[in-house]
């Protein structure tokens, strides 16, 4: 299978480096780690401040971008980081989302959703959908418009944006105007082909620990995985990008299918011989910040279609 040049050496230099530690603490500094090292050179212009969303019995804090050239009220994405719902940060993806402010126009929030194993499912698909819960009742406080919120995620939260999805239509919420989700994970009992022969940086056993310990036994549970919730009418637009060499890209292919014979109008985007994670990467793999602006685009068309312009 092809692999792109610059993430041939991005895999290249991860196979000469010591093997992943055990300690979970020790997993979470590196691929911390890891993810600030591989970002793109973020843009100026834009500004982050933090606040609190209220929950049941606890508050989520969130990181707020927005372009600092603007006080009028913003459409807004929200972005679920990745991670496996166990590693990883907002912080992490601090390049990425000042990128998408700057190129959509747009605000950002990022949750600090919990994460397992100290608080397995549903603590994060809870935290997620509270704050968007919140912010469509909300956002006008932080400057953000209400009737324009899309969830967006990579990884875990590809999972996560497409559980709040359907939660909103479970509990009968204005629905988000699209949804992107980034190489989702999208069946933890996943067993599909590509679970097993594409492994490019991240492995079935990699899969196999993460969903262990965020889910446990409820992986059958369709706010677990989104692909197993039989009813998808009515759900809104999406934008699925896939890595062919990745091994959620089967359940990624699966959902698009499912969405489109739906009825829900989906975009569905391969990106070839990139790696898991890329979108994050623009520092070292260029096609990472192309995969940036593609997004961007594509939100900033929902955006404006919606805002009848």
């Amino acid at each position: 299978m092809y692999i792109d040049p610059d993430a041939k050496r991005f895999l290249d230099s991860l196979a000469a480096g010591p093997p992943p530690p055990a300690d979970i603490q020790a997993q979470r500094a590196g691929f911390s780690a890891l993810w600030r090292s591989m970002a793109p050179v973020p843009p100026t212009g834009v500004t982050m401040t933090c606040a609190m969303v209220p929950a049941s019995d606890h508050a989520i804090e969130c990181l707020i971008y927005r372009p600092s050239d603007t006080d009028a009220p913003l459409p807004v994405v929200i972005f679920y980081h990745g991670g496996g719902g166990i590693m990883l940060s907002p912080e992490d993806f601090d390049a990425t989302n000042r990128m998408l402010a700057h190129e959509v126009g747009c605000m950002v929030v990022v949750p600090r959703y919990r994460q397992a194993p100290e608080n397995p499912f549903p603590a994060p698909v809870d935290d997620c959908v509270a704050v968007y819960e919140w912010l469509i009742g909300h956002a006008k406080e932080w400057g953000g418009d209400p009737g324009l919120v899309i969830v967006s995620g990579d990884s875990a939260g590809g999972y996560l944006a497409a559980a709040v999805a359907q939660d909103a239509k479970r509990k009968s919420l204005p629905m988000p105007l699209a949804q992107v989700l980034l190489y989702p994970m999208l069946d933890m009992a996943g067993m599909a082909p590509s679970r097993f022969d594409r492994a490019a940086f991240t492995t079935h056993d990699a899969l196999t620990s993460t969903v262990s310990l965020h889910f446990g036994d409820a992986v059958l549970d369709p706010r677990a995985s989104p692909l197993r919730e039989p009813d998808l009418d009515g759900l809104p637009p999406a934008m699925i990008i896939a890595v062919d060499t990745d091994p959620l890209f089967d359940e990624a292919r699966a959902y698009a299918t499912r969405l489109r014979t739906a009825g829900v109008p989906t975009s569905f985007f391969v990106y070839e011989g990139q790696v898991h994670g890329f979108f994050s990467f623009g520092g070292a793999m260029p096609e990472g910040n192309r995969c940036v602006t593609h997004v961007a685009g594509w939100v900033a068309r929902a955006f404006r279609m919606a805002a009848g312009k």
